[in-house]
């Protein structure tokens, strides 16, 4: 090595910007066969073909539940009723994917408790601040009124009325939002 070369840091944009783009394309390329495969039936070769690159490009990112994490976090909801509620309906399809790969996978079954509490933890947040505005039916505590939210908004449900029943995007995030004012008020409003 040189003097000259001593305290030189190495810089390749186009190399960043490249493994960039391919770490996004094999997470997105993740993200839609898990969505729409479920997990057991989604592989890496087939995520490597979606993605465009080869397989040894998706192990060298991560392992299949590295992957599915990888996925779930870009589908991760902001905060805010909306997000909460709405926003299940975009990501019901990779919320069953998690829930069946962690019944498969013991190295996700933490990871989907901690999903699951930080799901809660996002209603509570709701819950809490229809109580704080006087919002809540009398007799209703906060803690019942995020079990019941919880137990009710979840991707089992709006799968059902998507797939089983034909409802549209806009009607299912219609009735959760008359559900979640149902359970908390009383004064949910249900139309046909």
């Amino acid at each position: 090595m040189t003097a000259s070369n001593i305290g030189r840091s190495y810089h390749a944009p186009r190399r960043v910007a490249a493994a960039t783009a391919t770490r996004e394309a094999i997470v997105a390329a993740a993200e839609r066969l898990f969505a729409r495969r479920g997990y057991a039936a989604t592989t890496m070769a087939a995520i490597a073909e979606e993605a465009g690159v080869t397989p040894k490009s998706v192990y060298a990112l991560a392992d299949k539940p590295g992957l599915l994490l990888l996925a779930v976090d870009r589908t991760a909801p902001g905060p805010g009723s909306e997000e909460v509620v709405g926003g299940l309906v975009r990501r019901y399809p990779m919320q069953r994917a998690f829930e069946e790969a962690a019944a498969a996978e013991p190295a996700l079954r933490e990871a989907w408790r901690r999903h699951e509490r930080q799901r809660r933890a996002e209603l509570k947040r709701l819950v809490r601040t229809a109580a704080d505005a006087g919002r809540l039916r009398p007799g209703l505590t906060v803690g019942r009124a995020t079990d019941t939210l919880w137990a009710l908004i979840t991707w089992h449900a709006v799968a059902l009325l998507i797939e089983q029943r034909g409802w549209g995007r806009a009607k299912v995030a219609e009735w959760l939002d008359q559900l979640m004012e149902t359970v908390l008020t009383g004064d949910g409003r249900p139309q046909d």
